[in-house]
């Protein structure tokens, strides 16, 4: 067997254990993972090099690193299982029930709502709902499905290795992860292109997918696919489908029902929002928030007034739209009222709460066969190539 089918093994008899009790304890015995078995797991996750190729003879070292596999493998592939099981979010989909559109107070804030309403002009889930994957990672993240490619953003394509300079853009290419559908089908897959600056301006990657983990509801690969569209101009319709997960991440507060940290948005996974395509930012706006958000204190009143006043264009650097998003939906799918991406979600702003994505034209070039740059692993902050390019065979 190849390297990647032995890893899909190992993932198939990670996730067949009923409990993480169960798991954990599998995982730090030699008699059912050996240390190889960890490592090859460990290297599908955003764990650092340094835990992945640790001293595994020291059993404080081997029950960690089984710790953190199981975090970042089988606790977000339980909470996935457990919620698609549960609440299958395509009956919503197809009931046409979406979450409602961000609102744009007096004071220039877009704020959400956890109201749903039925959506009468939403498509077909064929080419839309089912093309979309959530990520199988604590980090989580979420991307579509096109030709046969994982679209995200590459920022989701994350490692604990990228943390020790923010101004280097990363090395992606060739980390693995794994993905699955709102059916509950998962596949391992592979950075093969990424398309990236520091910025954020340009975050998009491209994963091949390699085979399917057995277990699974099928024996082939996955062939739904997504449209890019052709056109879309500012007030288009449009909706996103999402990873929002359970955890409000802004809240350190107990609910009051007890319940610490949890948000009311459901289904927490391949969640449906609607609302508009805004436009995009201008390139002045888009400096001037990067700029206030690198220098760590408030912006002035002039600059924060600059910021929320501003009208997206039809022409600039990155989209924005009002559709609902969360911390996992980063590589989200921005659907058109006819089933086609206008774009993916990567951001919001913090000044306004608008939310912020890469537009269409990135994802023609992510997909695209030539590559315009030579691929480079990094760059740092104000030299002249600032963008990362990679490509395999597409």
């Amino acid at each position: 067997p190849t390297i990647m089918t032995k890893t899909a093994s190992l993932l198939a008899k990670l996730f067949a254990y009923p409990s993480q009790s169960t798991a954990l304890s599998a995982l730090q015995s030699d008699t059912h993972f050996k240390p190889g078995d960890r490592k090859t797991l460990s290297k599908l996750t955003a764990i650092s090099s340094s835990w992945t190729n640790c001293d595994q003879a020291l059993v404080e070292n081997k029950n960690d690193l089984s710790k953190m596999i199981l975090d970042e493998l089988y606790s977000p592939y339980k909470f996935y299982k457990g919620n698609l099981d549960a609440h299958p979010p395509r009956a919503k989909f197809v009931d046409k029930i979406c979450t409602k559109p961000l609102k744009k107070s007096k004071a220039g804030f877009w704020a959400a709502t956890d109201e749903t309403s039925t959506t009468s002009w939403l498509p077909s889930p064929t080419q839309t709902f089912d093309t979309v994957v959530h990520f199988l990672q604590s980090g989580s993240g979420t991307g579509v499905t096109i030709s046969c490619k994982i679209v995200t953003c590459a920022h989701v394509v994350d490692s604990e290795d990228d943390n020790d300079d923010d101004d280097i853009v990363p090395d992606r290419i060739g980390r693995k992860r794994v993905v699955i559908y709102g059916d509950g089908r998962m596949f391992l897959t592979e950075c093969e292109r990424v398309i990236e600056n520091i910025d954020g301006s340009r975050d998009v990657a491209r994963l091949k997918i390699i085979e399917e983990i057995p277990g699974t509801l099928t024996t082939t690969l996955h062939t739904a696919s997504a449209t890019l569209s052709e056109t879309v101009q500012p007030g288009t319709r449009t909706f996103c489908v999402g990873n929002p997960s359970s955890i409000d991440l802004e809240c350190t507060q107990t609910s009051r029902s007890g319940k610490d940290r949890s948000i009311e948005f459901q289904p927490p996974i391949f969640h449906t929002s609607v609302g508009e395509y805004l436009g995009r930012t201008s390139k002045e706006i888009h400096d001037l928030r990067n700029e206030i958000s690198s220098r760590g204190r408030s912006p002035t009143r002039g600059e924060k007034n600059r910021v929320i006043d501003e009208d997206p264009g039809e022409d600039g650097v990155m989209i924005e739209h009002s559709c609902w998003t969360y911390w996992g939906h980063s590589g989200a799918p921005i659907f058109d009222e006819n089933g086609g991406v206008v774009g993916l979600h990567s951001a919001w702003c913090d000044l306004n709460g608008v939310r912020r994505g890469v537009g269409v034209e990135l994802l023609r070039e992510v997909m695209g066969d030539t590559p315009k740059k030579k691929a480079t692993k990094k760059r740092k902050r104000g030299t002249k190539q600032q963008e990362v390019i990679d490509l395999t065979s597409p």
